[in-house]
């Protein structure tokens, strides 16, 4: 009975690390092509923008087997690339859809890294600016950008009871916030890059859990008006040999049985 209470114990306490193990890990499609070869990071998202208002996904770059097709506008994230490709990966209902697309074809949403690109020399590193707050929240509101139009998640407190600590640094271990930012209003942002699994987020240090903020005007990519996609002559292929071996297939019986007996 000693050895199963310990045994239960145990995997009660790893649990929560092989959580953060998953969440953690990169995310890797199903693709024979991305397996072949050495591909390059990514995880951005980006929006739809073929040059005949559809983007199509193939199985692998110049490949010849179509994955699926979407209008532009349509928001796709790019994994991993391959030179001048992007391996997107698409999530619907509980399942997913992965393959290749020319990267000029997709334009890139703006998030954390643009806005870090943009704003790189009103930057701060975090000094403290956190370590006094005491006002009672229900959670902590993070957003790709101070400003973006729409919060990214929110981390509740009664989920995750040492959320404040681990913010403002306590017992000896330092803060999650890495960066600073003061934006027009004179609000005073800080950047999350982990907390309990990737965040990749701002928050604001004045209203943790504040979601009425004035939206950050950026600069949004020109879409190709969008179109109902329609399949590559390519496409069509595997069909049309079929139908051709179908057709001489036939031919052939027909003329077998119409030659005369004897």
């Amino acid at each position: 009975m000693k050895k199963l209470f310990s045994l239960l114990l145990t995997l009660a306490l790893l649990l929560p690390l092989a959580g953060t193990a998953r969440a953690d890990l990169l995310w890797e499609p199903q693709n024979r092509f991305y397996e072949e070869h050495g591909c390059s990071y990514l995880d951005r998202a980006f929006y739809a923008n073929g040059p005949q208002g559809f983007v199509t996904l193939l199985d692998a770059p110049e490949g010849g087997t179509v994955e699926a097709q979407y209008a532009n506008g349509a928001r796709l994230r790019v994994y991993w690339t391959y030179q001048d490709w992007g391996c997107v990966t698409v999530w619907e209902d509980g399942d997913h859809v992965d393959g290749w697309a020319p990267m000029d074809q997709l334009s890139l949403i703006y998030d954390h890294l643009s806005f870090e690109e943009e704003y790189a020399e009103q930057l701060q590193d975090y000094k403290g600016q956190f370590a006094d707050f005491d006002c009672q929240i229900g959670g902590v509101t993070f957003f790709a950008y101070p400003g973006a139009p729409q919060p990214q998640e929110t981390r509740q407190l009664e989920h995750m009871p040492g959320l404040l600590e681990r913010l403002a640094g306590a017992n000896g271990e330092p803060s999650c916030i890495s960066r600073i930012f003061v934006d027009e209003e004179g609000l005073t942002w800080g950047y999350v890059s982990y907390l309990y699994g990737r965040i990749n987020g701002w928050f604001c240090l004045d209203d943790p859990d504040g979601t009425d903020f004035p939206v950050r005007a950026v600069e949004e990519p020109e879409l190709i008006p969008a179109r109902d996609p329609v399949l590559p002559a390519r496409a069509y292929l595997p069909f049309l040999l079929v139908g051709a071996v179908m057709a001489v297939t036939a031919a052939l019986l027909f003329r077998f049985y119409r030659r005369p007996k004897g």
